[in-house]
């Protein structure tokens, strides 16, 4: 019983210590003596007791079976049997001596059963006899040279690509093979090149181009797939550059409703009847739709029937000159008007004489007709745009303007021109043969863009005879009046408007355009819409063919 109590007091202890009480000898002892606490602990005693007792058992009982199992076993000898049955009889005594033998036993019979090896779930059994050379090393294993040269020869790195693709531009046709060159020097084969979506391009490997039309713009990461002699799958990425459709980038903004002097974007007016056809269009330039202004540019065409003259001319209003598309308005109506009604009556009949018999004296009087005329109409058209300035209180200079004019005579198989030309811009005879008869001289600045415009200044200098140019040909097919805006991209420079060949490659544009003098003018406005880059300023032009 003293026993049981100090085991008691034991298990109170440990109990206590371990929930963190302080243990001491009064408080343990009134604890031992709880007869309820008493009672439950040796409970827990003879619990554990008897669980040990049980255990105890069960393990001579798995003994004796296999005991048992191994004396009754096949194909032992009575020699065995019997060593084996001495065993069971004997006492602890002869069970130690016997030992040695039953030992010697097992390891000379044959193995009836071994433990199994035990596997995870879903995970492969090891193989024993695995390759000793395999990569997969131990920590701190020292791989073999077999396994160098292995491990090796499976991690391999690619060469390095370089792979040059050029730009594309969006809207526009592609088509370009694919540059690829490797630093060990192999030769490399595209497989295919994979967009991360659809953008209108593809690569075709009988044709070896990267073809198509982009849809889009932008930077976009592509995928070019390759191999070559040591490598079967290679796979390089790069940014593959479409530039933006410059037309996309371009605005159409709408003048403010309450501007002064408005202009309609577009006009278009011909003529067609008495052997005669004339087509003019005028067209607002990109920049002035990027910006919401109006049209700057204008024109006047008119012909009479009763003698035959045909007028006709273009402004280009300055761009920096808020009221410009109102003084090229000015300038063109106002000349134009004084032109016709001057050809119009006696005067007009007069100089279709003159030009029709065209002997010295005849071209004199035509000459000095011509320069009167048009010194007349430059002073008309200054006069009114300095009145339009006093009545709307702006600068004079403020309706700046350019001023290209024609006056034409058809005589049978022949076509007489005068020309007055003033600013930028051009007037060409063109001839079916190729060749271009410019009638004048363009003003061209220190800059681009620097240009003389129609002033009283203009008309005073004594050289303003010089602005004027008289002509008769037999070989004239088209008369051709232009703004700077269809002259700047068409010829670039100077040198470019006296180029036979670029007069020739304008007039093959605009043959099919103005192959229906009814639809003419419109299909020429049409026309004037065509794109070039840094050429975005109004565009007029008026033909006679």
């Amino acid at each position: 019983m003293s026993q049981n109590t100090s085991l008691e007091e034991k298990i109170i202890r440990l109990v206590l210590s371990e929930l963190g009480h302080t243990v001491e000898g009064e408080q343990l002892f009134l604890s031992s003596q709880d007869p309820a606490l008493s009672a439950e602990v040796m409970q827990l005693i003879k619990r554990i007791e008897n669980l040990a007792k049980g255990s105890s058992t069960r393990i001579n009982e798995v003994e004796n079976e296999s005991v048992t199992a191994f004396s009754s076993a096949p194909g032992l000898s009575e020699q065995q049997q019997t060593v084996g049955a001495g065993v069971d009889i004997q006492g602890n005594d002869a069970f130690d001596k016997t030992e040695t033998k039953l030992v010697t036993v097992n390891e000379t019979s044959t193995t009836f059963w071994k433990l199994m090896p035990f596997y995870e779930l879903q995970k492969p059994a090891k193989n024993e006899n695995a390759n000793q050379a395999s990569p997969i090393l131990k920590p701190g294993q020292v791989p073999t040279d077999h396994q160098r040269t292995e491990s090796a020869s499976q991690f391999v790195t690619p060469p390095r690509a370089k792979i040059t693709i050029p730009n594309a531009r969006a809207g526009e046709r592609f088509s370009s093979p694919i540059d690829i060159t490797l630093d060990e020097g192999q030769q490399a084969t595209i497989r295919d090149v994979i967009f991360p979506r659809y953008i209108g391009l593809s690569y075709e490997k009988e044709n070896e181009l990267l073809t198509g039309t982009p849809t889009e713009s932008g930077d976009i990461e592509l995928s070019v797939l390759w191999s070559c002699s040591s490598h079967d799958e290679c796979e390089t990425k790069l940014l593959f550059v479409v530039n933006p459709d410059p037309r996309s980038l371009w605005k159409v903004v709408e003048p403010p409703a309450d501007a002064p002097y408005p202009k309609s974007h577009l006009d278009a007016a011909g003529l067609d009847g008495d052997g005669i056809r004339i087509a003019a269009a005028s067209r607002r330039g990109r920049s002035h739709e990027h910006a919401g202004s109006f049209r700057d540019d204008d024109f006047y065409i008119n012909h009479c029937r009763e003698t035959g003259w045909s007028v006709m001319l273009v402004a280009d209003g300055a761009g920096s000159a808020v009221n410009s598309r109102e003084g090229s308005r000015i300038a063109v109506k106002t000349a134009g008007n004084y032109l016709i009604n001057q050809l119009s009556g006696l005067k007009g009949f007069h100089l279709k004489e003159h030009i029709t018999a065209w002997e010295g004296s005849d071209q004199q009087i035509t000459i000095n007709a011509m320069l009167h005329h048009f010194k007349q109409a430059a002073t008309l058209a200054v006069n009114i745009i300095q009145n339009e300035a006093i009545c709307a209180e702006q600068p004079v200079k403020s309706y700046s303007t350019t001023l290209l004019a024609t006056v034409a005579l058809r005589t049978d198989k022949e076509l007489f021109a005068a020309a007055f030309w003033l600013g930028d811009g051009a007037i060409g005879a063109y001839s079916p043969s190729g060749k271009v008869r410019i009638l004048g001289n363009p003003d061209s600045g220190e800059y681009a863009g620097q240009t003389r415009f129609l002033d009283q200044s203009i008309i005073a200098e004594p050289s303003f005879s010089g602005r004027i140019s008289v002509g008769k040909w037999n070989d004239v097919s088209h008369l051709i009046l232009m703004t700077d805006g269809v002259s700047d991209p068409l010829f670039e420079t100077d040198n470019g408007l006296r180029s036979d060949e670029k007069w020739t490659r304008l007039v093959d544009e605009l043959t099919p355009v103005l192959t229906d003098a009814s639809i003419a003018p419109e299909r020429l406005g049409d026309w004037l819409n065509f794109f070039s880059t840094g050429n975005h300023d109004d565009r007029t032009i008026a033909v006679l063919w």
